[in-house]
């Protein structure tokens, strides 16, 4: 069971936020809390949140806090909890309208890691520009996280802190020329002994007008270290346990993000648009302060991609057409840094492990969009796209491999009447996958689909709609080839489905609202060059959900939803109770093939509230009762047979109580 100082930590923790809020209520803020409770199946949650932005006398005061609790419930009905809290404040005075001096700081708290991270600065805010600014900040961090256990039992916590300092910039002058530039920057350096942490931040952009013509451009820097203390892998056993704790490992990332966009008229009203993504990525994972004979593996990972897109866009009144080319190519690559500090052995293994996951990836990809209403009463859609996909490995890396997909689309709606209204989409898709390595070569196989979804939309009246929609599907997978002296492994999947809707307002705020669905999905052995099958599954689904609302200001709903599926079992295990031979009570159990049928039920309800009190509440629930039956297949033990059968139709039997909770106040 939960602890009971866990469940009141929660509580706790809202309580005391709104008491807070609550007491600084003397000016006009802008503020609001929210808090919730859920209960899904095996899963409580708690959550609370807090956003205050308001001026008091000269200050201004900004704080937004997040914290959520998970409990999930385990075996033997244990919880097992996971909270988290995030927290970030700022408070500033002006002097004059030039100078800004402020307070700011954020933390974070994870209750499974037991980390626990706090920054807090000192700013002065610098504007000699209306816009242009600079602000220096100067503070302290202190980072609380797990260290290495020096001998068997609890893991110590390893608490560090130092000082901290950073800075902030921005500078957005007026257009000139034609020209809009901007560029914001941000760092922050913290040296916690025996650890170091980084945050830097870069982002520019230039955008040019002229006539028609629209080009930008936009730049992203970004460079993070984290330190963690290092565990002590299973190859540095016989290393002394009175240096292990001091073992670090630095995580440092560095990435680049550019775009450029180009949007300039051709000829009438077709146009041309452009745009390029460059992403390159960085990462090194260092060992530091490491015992002396200890084995550790620096590595070294870095992506690159490029990615490009030119497309020529037609647009009238009526009709849309746009025809889109894609190119783009992206390399990773992994590498053992440290290799001259290991033995032959230890580096040639783990630089093979990390080169196979190096690959080449280059793609290509035509795009067609199209959009047209013929009439008032009739309009068309037409879409499609194909892709060639170039997928590289070394030569460990079974996953070399070529695709090419294809997919199309179309779709008329036509408006029968103001009351009557008719679509029809259809879907194809074609993909080929060629893996290039004979070891797998064998998985090698085309996947065609074809899906038709027509619909039918009946409105009598503006207080009615009615809502049907049937579908088909078909999907056929096959093999390149089959091995000698092996089974073809060819499948077909094909459904039928039938979805309704139906809405009803009666007036006087009251109106029901039903849905219902039905799908049928037979699996089978296919046999493609005969377009036969042999099926082995068939998979029924119904569902349903009925529901009736009422209340314009106060709304409430209540309602019954059902949901049942059979399918078939290759393994099915029944529990059924017999008597021995001397009369005791036993409890054996029978697995053969069968089917499962599992039927769930229960009421539904919802309350939306919205208070005297400038507070929001909502309120759902669901009740689950659910039953799984099962019905065996072949022969059955003669003394048995029936004690089988009806344990099989009684089944299994569990209630599962749903529900969500959420408030939230604008103070």
């Amino acid at each position: 069971m939960a602890s009971p100082l866990k469940v009141c930590q929660g509580a706790a923790f809202c309580l005391a936020w709104l008491s807070c809020i609550v007491v600084s209520a003397g000016a006009q803020p802008t503020r609001h809390v929210e808090t919730g409770f859920e209960r899904d199946v095996n899963r409580y949650a708690w959550g609370a949140g807090i956003v205050l932005d308001e001026r008091l006398g000269p200050y201004t005061l900004f704080l937004q806090d997040r914290f959520t609790s998970d409990a999930y419930i385990l075996f033997s009905d244990r919880l097992s909890f996971r909270d988290e809290n995030q927290l970030a404040w700022r408070i500033s005075r002006p002097f004059g309208s030039r100078l800004t001096a402020g307070l700011f700081g954020h933390s974070a708290w994870f209750s499974q890691s037991s980390v626990f991270s706090q920054e807090i600065y000192a700013a002065l805010r610098v504007q000699p520009l209306v816009y242009a600014s600079f602000e220096p900040l100067l503070g302290v961090a202190w980072d609380r996280r797990q260290g290495v256990a020096l001998t068997e039992g609890r893991i110590p916590l390893r608490t560090d802190a130092g000082p901290a300092y950073g800075w902030r910039m921005s500078l957005v002058p007026p257009p000139l020329d034609g020209y809009q530039v901007y560029l914001r920057a941000d760092g922050t350096w913290q040296a916690i002994n025996p650890r170091r942490g980084r945050s830097m931040h870069l982002s520019a952009g230039a955008e040019r007008m002229f006539e028609q013509t629209r080009v930008s451009l936009q730049v992203s820097l970004a460079g993070v270290r984290r330190d963690a203390y290092q565990a002590v892998s299973f190859l540095n056993r016989d290393v002394p346990t009175d240096r292990l704790s001091e073992t670090v490992e630095a995580t440092v990332s560095d990435t680049l993000e550019a775009a450029a966009t180009l949007e300039t008229p051709i000829y009438g009203n077709l146009r041309l648009t452009g745009r390029m993504d460059l992403g390159l990525n960085n990462r090194r994972i260092q060992t530091l302060r490491a015992p002396e004979s200890s084995l550790f593996f620096d590595t070294r990972f870095s992506r690159s991609s490029v990615d490009a897109e030119l497309a020529l866009l037609y647009e009238v009144r009526r009709l849309m057409i746009r025809m889109a080319v894609q190119n783009g190519a992206e390399i990773e690559r992994r590498e053992l840094t440290n290799t001259d500090d290991l033995p032959a052995a230890q580096a040639a293994q783990k630089t093979g492990i990390l080169r196979q996951a190096d690959y080449d990836r280059g793609h290509l990809t035509l795009l067609t969009n199209v959009r047209a209403s013929l009439s008032d009463r009739l309009a068309l859609s037409l879409q499609g796209a194909s892709s060639i996909l170039r997928h590289d490995t070394p030569q460990a890396n079974l996953d070399d491999r070529d695709e090419v997909y294809h997919q199309g689309e179309a779709g008329i709606q036509v408006t029968l009447s103001r009351y009557l209204q008719a679509d029809v989409r259809a879907f194809g898709t074609y993909s080929h996958t060629v893996y290039l390595d004979g070891a797998r070569s064998a998985e090698n196989a085309v996947q065609r689909s074809i899906r038709l979804r027509p619909g039918l939309t009946w409105s009598p009246g503006s207080a009615t709609r009615v809502r049907l929609s049937p579908e088909v599907r078909a999907t056929y997978t096959v093999d390149d080839f089959v091995l000698p002296g092996r089974q073809s492994t060819d499948q077909s999947a094909r459904e039928l489905r039938y979805d309704g809707e139906v809405e009803h307002d009666f007036g006087s705020n009251v109106r029901v609202r039903a849905q219902g669905s039905y799908s049928t999905l037979f699996l089978g052995r296919l046999l493609w060059n005969e377009f036969a099958e042999i099926p082995f599954d068939t998979l029924n689904t119904y569902s349903g959900w009925l529901r009736l609302q009422t209340g314009e200001r106060i709304v409430g709903e209540i309602g019954l939803r059902f949901f049942i599926r059979s399918d078939f079992d290759r393994s099915v295990t029944v529990r059924y109770g017999r008597t021995s031979p001397d009369g005791a009570d036993l409890v054996s159990s029978i697995t053969r093939t069968g089917r499962v049928r599992i039927e769930q039920i229960g009421p539904t309800c919802s309350i939306t509230w919205p208070t005297r009190f400038s507070a929001l509440l909502r309120l759902d629930g669901w009740l689950n009762i659910q039953h799984i039956r099962r019905r065996l297949y072949g022969d059955l033990p003669s003394a048995s047979a029936e004690a089988i059968r009806e344990a099989g139709r009684r089944g299994t039997s569990q209630v599962i109580p749903n529900l969500r909770l959420a408030i939230r106040w604008n103070l």
